[in-house]
Formats: C-alpha cells, sequence, structure tokens
C-alpha cells in the first residue's frame, strides 16, 4: 500500500501517541480523518502545505519526500558528516532533499534498495514508512553538537575567531538564531576578520576565511592558514628551507633569475608576514617587489615603473656592474672593514647630488632618482637612492648592510643600518653629503644620535 500526504501525517501522529490538538486546522482541504494529524504534523514542523493554504492529502509522497518530512521534524540537523557515495542513484536526489536524505541515510533511518539504489523519487509504501518511524523513535536523541556554538552577538563572534586564528585552528560552527545587531552575518563576519588582520597584523598567516551561512542558521567559517604556522604543507613539497629573515633575503636575490622557481618552506613559526614582506622589500634596487604568495610558499617577483621582467633584471645587472666599478677604484684588499665603508661612504656623499626636483618639481623628477641606479649613473638621487647606493656597495665590500625606512622630521625617509667592527650601527648618506672634509654626522652612529628619525625599531632588531 503506498502512502499519500493525508496518510504520512496520520503514521506521524500516531507514533507521537495521538497528542491532543488545540489549533485550528491550517489548510482547507484536509478530510476529518486526518485532520487532528495534519493539525499536529504542521505545527510540529513535519509538514507544510503546498500554497493556497492546500495540502493535498491524496498525494502520493515520495521516498525522499518522507525523509524531508522526518528530517523537518528532527530540526534541520546538520547532514554534512554524512554521504551518498555509495549509492550509485545518488543523482537522481533532488536538490531540495538532498540534504535530508544524506541525515536520513547516516542516521540509519533510511536504507538503499538490495541493488544499491536509494530510489529517492519511488512512491513510499507504508511498510517502508513505518519501519523509517521505529528507527527513528528507537534511535537515542541526538546529543548536542560538538563544534557548534551558540552566539548572540558578533563580539562573541570575533572573541571565537580570535581564538582560532591565534591557535591555528578551524573555529566552531556558530548558531545564530539568537544573534542580534546584525543584518547580514556573512558580510559582517568577514569585516570582523579584516579588523582582527587590523588589530593584530601578526595573524595574518590565516590568509583568507570563507563564510557560508547555512538554511539552518548556521554559520560555518573556514580560515586557510600558511604553511609554515601549521606545518601542513602539501605532500612532496620541495622548497628552499628559510628559518629566518636574513635567509629569506638571500632565498629571494637568489630565486631573481628565476622567478618561477622560488618557491620556499619557512621553518620559524615566529615570523610575521608583515615582517617577511618587509625584508624582501630589500630585494629588487624598487625595479622588482618581492613578496610572499598568498599561502606563504614562494616568492612572488613583479616589476615596478612599468618595465617588463627582463627590463628590471637588466637594470639591477647594471646597478651592479657600476657598483662594481666604483669598488674596483675605491678600495683594495688592505683596508680594514671600517676603511672600506669609509671610503664607500666618501664616495657616495662626495659623488651623488640630491635631486631638488622631488621637492620643486616632482613630476619631472626621474624614477632612477628613487633608486642606486639613480645614484650610481648618473650622480642624482634622493634619500632612496643615497641608501640603496651605500647597501649595494657596502654587501660589495663584505660589510652586511640593509635599508631601514621611516621618517625625519615627519617627513619619509631612507637610511641604512650596517655591521661594523662587530655592532650594527646607522648610517645616513643622503643627510651627510658634501660632509666628507667636515666628517660626517651620521656614520656609524647609534640609535641615540639619530634625533629626530622615526622607524620600526623592533623590526630592525628581528632583522639584524
Amino acid at each position: 500500500m503506498r502512502v499519500t500526504r493525508g496518510q504520512a501525517a496520520l503514521m506521524l501522529y500516531q507514533t507521537a501517541g495521538r497528542p491532543a490538538v488545540s489549533g485550528e486546522i491550517p489548510f482547507t482541504d484536509i478530510p476529518e480523518w486526518c485532520a487532528d494529524a495534519v493539525t499536529w504534523a504542521a505545527e510540529a514542523g513535519f509538514v507544510q502545505g503546498v500554497g493556497e493554504e492546500r495540502y493535498e492529502p491524496n498525494r502520493l509522497v515520495s521516498r525522499q519526500e518522507f525523509a524531508l518530512i522526518l528530517y523537518r521534524g528532527a530540526g534541520s540537523p546538520d547532514p554534512y558528516a554524512y554521504t551518498l557515495k555509495d549509492f550509485a542513484d545518488q543523482g537522481a536526489v533532488s536538490g531540495w532533499a538532498r540534504d535530508a536524505v544524506r541525515w536520513c541515510v547516516g542516521s540509519g533511518l533510511l536504507n538503499g534498495k538490495d541493488d544499491k539504489r536509494l530510489a529517492p523519487r519511488d512512491t513510499i509504501i507504508v511498510a517502508e514508512a513505518a519501519l523509517m518511524l521505529q528507527r527513528a523513535e528507537k534511535s537515542d536523541p541526538p546529543e548536542e553538537e560538538s563544534g557548534v556554538q551558540a552566539v548572540s552577538s558578533l563580539a562573541e563572534i570575533k572573541s571565537c575567531l580570535r581564538k582560532a586564528m591565534t591557535d591555528a585552528e578551524q573555529p566552531p560552527v556558530f548558531d545564530i538564531r539568537a544573534l542580534e545587531g546584525s543584518t547580514d552575518p556573512e558580510i559582517d563576519v568577514r569585516n570582523l576578520y579584516y579588523a582582527l588582520l587590523s588589530e593584530q597584523p601578526e595573524l595574518k598567516y590565516a590568509y583568507a576565511l570563507d563564510v557560508e551561512q547555512g538554511a539552518d542558521a548556521r554559520l560555518t567559517c573556514t580560515f586557510s592558514f600558511m604553511p609554515y604556522r601549521t606545518g601542513n604543507y602539501p605532500a612532496g613539497f620541495a622548497g628552499e628551507r628559510v628559518s629566518s629573515l636574513t635567509e629569506l633575503i638571500a632565498a629571494a636575490r637568489a630565486g631573481l633569475d628565476a622567478p618561477d622557481s622560488a618557491q620556499i618552506r619557512i621553518t620559524d613559526r615566529s615570523l610575521t608576514v608583515d615582517d617577511m614582506n618587509k625584508a624582501l622589500q630589500q630585494v629588487g634596487g624598487s625595479y622588482i617587489l618581492c613578496q610572499l604568495n598568498a599561502d606563504g610558499t614562494a616568492i612572488t617577483y613583479t616589476p615596478l615603473n612599468s618595465l617588463s621582467y627582463a627590463e628590471a633584471l637588466d637594470r639591477l645587472r647594471d646597478i651592479d656592474t657600476l657598483a662594481d666599478m666604483v669598488l674596483a677604484s675605491t678600495v683594495d684588499g688592505a683596508m680594514t672593514a671600517r676603511e672600506r665603508a669609509e671610503a664607500l661612504y666618501t664616495y657616495v656623499t662626495e659623488n651623488v647630488r640630491y635631486d631638488q626636483r622631488y621637492y620643486s618639481d616632482p613630476a619631472a623628477m626621474p624614477y632612477d632618482s628613487r633608486t642606486a641606479y639613480g645614484a650610481l649613473r648618473d650622480h642624482l638621487a634622493i634619500c632612496g637612492g643615497y641608501a640603496q647606493a651605500v647597501q649595494i656597495l657596502f654587501q660589495k665590500a663584505g660589510i652586511p648592510c640593509y635599508t631601514v625606512s621611516g621618517s625625519l622630521h615627519g617627513e619619509y625617509h631612507m637610511w641604512d643600518i650596517a655591521y661594523l667592527d662587530g655592532e650594527w650601527m646607522y648610517f645616513d648618506a643622503t643627510a651627510d653629503r658634501g660632509r666628507a672634509g667636515y666628517w660626517f654626522n651620521y656614520f656609524s652612529v647609534d640609535a641615540t644620535q639619530l634625533a629626530g628619525y622615526e622607524w620600526d625599531r623592533g623590526w630592525v632588531q628581528r632583522l639584524t
């Protein structure tokens, strides 16, 4: 005997012990024999009408429709722990019934036919429906789902997201039925994520967040974490091992000629994304921008100033050649490190003029004036050119050197820090230009002597 919609409601009602019904019949086409059953089943959430206050009690019920009736009555629980992959006709399940069928199969309420078919569109017979009801009645009441957290405010969600990002773990699924103060939870949660990245930039290893709101008032948030923070590198991943900012800089320099293969495996979980990207600015001479890729497994190389990559690389090679020429004419093997530093610093401060167009006519100032290329070829530069010229000359002379970006009396400025005589000391060739005859104010000075300078001292300490 096949089951109609009226009979389905009656079977549910009888299984529940025929509870008292006080509400009005919600539909206009209900016969007396199933009036109480349909009224109760509708109030309990098992069944719905078909439009225009009709129920169509004599319409036959398919196997997937009966699964949907039980699924609704159970409160539409999360079905995503279950799968239909073992059934050959899983594709025949209608989209509107797929969650219900998955849950009924996973909960043991619905079995397939003997030939491994669900036959979801077949009309359900009384024996099948009764067996599903019997299984549902005998099954243990569902425990509170693990991994689901009810929230009533965006502040609660933000706190959970912060903890998940800090621990590099996925947050719980949020039950947002009681959430207040949000008209679009998906957008609001993404904004919470961006706010957390702004408040705590060290969490940028959580580089993406996917937010999905289900029909059951559940909000699922899934972070994408950089593998260096979780250790979850793909099997067989072969990247250059990087355990410090200096090793990252070395890896970036080594990859300039083959940028498509500059994969890295960061092994120090304490490194931050901002520190690493800032360190990568030491490479490329302002002609190539080096950055981590989205998941931190490679270094990307982007040519600047409208150059092609080949043109940018040629410019770096020209800088390298110009620096070699300066070294050949300025230092010799008998000099101490300090003597080499003094000779090269003197060369820059005496031979490079400041490009005053930076103040008088910025649009007319060539981009090269911001780089070592302008300083060494044209002998004309602003602070970036001075600092990068000192950097490459010191490095070629065996003196570790990095540029430092910050401000001087509130205006953007760049200078250097170099390792000389066993100490990291600061150098500002821009400020010392033309002072060789009087000695320098900013040659090998410590931080206390940089009055009016502002910079990220913590980053410099982590770099050096």
